[in-house]
């Protein structure tokens, strides 16, 4: 069966001053349509670096990128991604058009024609899913962190994009708020049927929700093991299979 989306040979280097550092060395990787799949390894181990090479924003200095069997090149709607920054909304519009922003950019790229009603009525069914309807008409600086990741994540939503690229979005929240976070990631995952390629250095994160995880080590940044996660969802932190893999996953980065 061939892979929806497939890392061949991906090689990316940097200069820096005399020296060349490389980032990513000889990464190969196979990813399923509709999967879970969170990239783990410590700081500076280009875990980011993929993302944005995946993302079309940076370009490899060999390998490919396929999607389908067809090479990607440059970015695209088909992948979007979201990142850490609260910033990332448009502060100087309401939460509702931001999300009727995506909206708008994913009709267009399908050469749809929506009404304001559509408009409206799809940016609603976004926000509703997150949980924030009743927030429409705020702007960004009235809202919490773990809000406007909220958002942030319904815009992503609102772009379709088939695959959705994320770089430690809830590494700056509170512990709460990044749990809750998360378990609506994976609530909406599972409705969306979205591919979802997740970065992070949090462990316990990556057991959670994840259906398969990578592992990287840095200098140079290459993969070490994929792990397939096993464990049944809604996954519980305190059980003891999401222990072992916890443990499992901590042995082999320190190793």
């Amino acid at each position: 069966m061939r892979s929806y989306l497939e890392l061949k040979n991906i090689n990316k280097s940097f200069e820096t001053g005399k020296e060349t550092k490389i980032a990513l060395k000889d990464i190969n990787l196979e990813i399923k349509e509709n999967e879970f799949l969170t990239i783990l390894g410590p700081s500076g181990c280009g875990k980011s670096t993929l993302l944005k090479i995946i993302a079309g924003f940076s370009k490899t200095d060999r390998g490919q990128l396929l999607k389908k069997g067809e090479e990607l090149v440059g970015a695209g709607l088909d992948r979007i991604m979201l990142f850490q920054d609260f910033e990332q909304l448009f502060s100087w519009q309401t939460v509702i058009d931001n999300i009727s922003f995506a909206v708008k950019a994913s009709a267009k790229n399908k050469n749809i024609k929506l009404t304001k009603r559509q408009i409206k009525k799809k940016s609603l069914k976004y926000l509703t899913e997150v949980k924030l309807a009743e927030y429409q008409n705020y702007y960004p600086h009235q809202l919490s962190g773990g809000m406007k990741q909220r958002i942030a994540l319904a815009r992503t939503l609102a772009a379709e994009g088939e695959i959705m690229l994320m770089d430690e979005p809830f590494g700056s929240v509170d512990s709460q708020t990044r749990q809750e976070l998360q378990q609506l990631l994976v609530q909406l995952w599972q409705e969306e049927e979205k591919t979802i390629i997740f970065v992070t250095h949090d462990i316990r994160e990556a057991v959670f929700l994840s259906e398969r995880i990578v592992l990287m080590k840095n200098e140079p940044g290459e993969l070490i093991n994929i792990i397939e996660n096993k464990l049944s969802y809604p996954r519980i932190r305190s059980s003891r299979d999401f222990n072992q893999l916890f443990e499992k996953l901590q042995s082999q980065l320190q190793n």
